[in-house]
């Protein structure tokens, strides 16, 4: 609530100081191409915001003073960084150069990154998909996050791996990627502070023959009964494929890959419950 409302202010103290400025661009840089794609689908929900805002105020946000109302828009810059976080730098510093107004987060493996270099250009990231907590601890004026930190998700799913007899949990995870590290770094901690056994597997490629060999470590395991992964959602679904193929009887499973892919469970078909 306190996030939301400095954002409020400072959108509110922006608008005011706009100069009868009625159209304000949002720059996006997002993983359009490359490996991690599966953030570019954050931008859906930057677009869906902006069409329930134009529908809801179609003359624009309104804004009351005194004696008169002051409408805004917003638009939608795009623009991809084919997952390199050189060119993600490059493409946000070529936003704030062309004058947008904001920048708005949709690939949180460059999150830091990109706060620092808005901030400096004293422009307002939003962030919605993050849950990286460094980006905020970095206490930038100009930086707001949306999401819930990463260390909020996983007590639940832990204790109910606890309460069902889980001897030992496999947290897997891609560890080149902070996005996914952080989040399996916050499982690892549950896990800790419930007092539930951890057998911990770092990978950093998306390679068929390593995917195969987490798989196997996770089967070798005589006391590995659960299991939660931080991986992008194409080794997702190969890792479990791959544990399926190898029978191992598990508990639980519980993958997290960031925004929601719609068709991750139609792919994996029955192995999905």
């Amino acid at each position: 609530w306190i996030g939301w409302l400095a954002l409020l202010l400072s959108l509110f103290s922006l608008l005011v100081a706009a100069d009868g400025k009625s159209l304000f661009q949002v720059g996006i840089v997002s993983s359009a191409t490359g490996e991690l794609t599966d953030w570019h689908e954050s931008v859906k929900g930057w677009e869906v915001y902006k069409l329930k805002l134009d529908k809801k105020y179609p003359l624009g946000f309104p804004i009351v003073g005194k004696d008169v109302t002051f409408r805004y828009s917003f638009d939608l810059n795009v623009t991809d960084d084919e997952s390199d976080l050189q060119k993600h730098e490059a493409a946000v510093a070529d936003l704030i150069s062309e004058g947008v107004d904001f920048i708005a987060n949709a690939q949180p493996n460059f999150a830091k990154e990109e706060s620092v270099l808005s901030n400096k250009a004293n422009l307002i990231n939003i962030h919605g998909v993050t849950s990286n907590t460094a980006v905020f601890e970095q206490d930038l004026p100009n930086v707001f996050g949306l999401s819930q930190p990463t260390e909020t998700f996983y007590p639940e799913p832990i204790k109910a791996f606890k309460d069902a007899g889980v001897k030992q949990v496999a947290i897997v995870y891609r560890g080149d990627l902070i996005e996914l590290r952080v989040a399996c770094k916050a499982a690892l901690q549950a896990a800790e502070a419930d007092g539930l056994p951890v057998q911990e597997i770092v990978y950093t490629t998306s390679d068929s023959e390593v995917l195969e060999g987490v798989a196997k470590q996770v089967n070798l395991s005589s006391s590995t009964e659960a299991l939660v992964g931080c991986s992008l959602s194409a080794e997702a679904h190969k890792i479990l494929k791959n544990i399926n193929e190898m029978r191992k009887p598990l508990k639980g499973i519980m993958f997290t890959n960031g925004p929601a892919n719609h068709t991750w469970l139609e792919e994996v078909g029955e192995l999905a419950l």
